[in-house]
């Protein structure tokens, strides 16, 4: 069992050094987080996705979706990174179940990680202010886009040439 467990992770870190080179790609992946603050402390789950490119300085654009504690939230952020650690800040949608009560705010994160890390964001919604530390995972997809899609160029063997 071992011995196939550490086949899998060869491959699988493979896939992952041959995409870290593109220059954009999609990752997503699942979070965890501890909120800290307001009523009382909550564990939320997750789904992030984001968008990276690394052409010139490297951000993302990414988009999630967190529940715990009766409350839902769909957030969007702007991140930037430089080796394995970076920022994130964005608007925040909060939906109270419990209250029946909607509430638009901002978050923010410093995060750690290369495929797996830890972040602490901090979120301001409505009155209540909440430090939420957390781990995460993100694989990629998509593995980038295709870099040489130029019609012009006669080594460009992305399209059929019919004539």
């Amino acid at each position: 069992m071992t011995k196939k467990l550490f086949v899998i992770m060869l491959l699988v870190c493979s896939v992952f050094a041959a995409n870290a080179q593109l220059n954009q790609v999609f990752m997503i992946g699942p979070m965890i987080h501890f909120n800290i603050g307001g009523p009382k402390f909550n564990v939320s789950y997750g789904i992030e996705c984001s968008y990276w490119n690394y052409r010139h300085m490297p951000y993302s654009l990414d988009v999630g979706i967190d529940y715990g504690a009766n409350k839902l939230r769909i957030y969007s952020e702007a991140q930037t990174g430089i080796g394995l650690i970076g920022v994130a800040f964005g608007p925040v949608f909060q939906y109270d179940a419990e209250l029946n009560k909607a509430n638009l705010g901002v978050q923010g994160s410093l995060w750690a990680n290369y495929f797996a890390g830890v972040n602490l964001r901090f979120r301001h919604v409505g009155d209540n202010t909440v430090v939420a530390p957390g781990i995460y995972a993100k694989l990629p997809f998509g593995f980038g886009f295709y870099e040489n899609m130029d019609d012009d160029d006669p080594d460009n063997d992305w399209d059929f040439d019919w004539d």
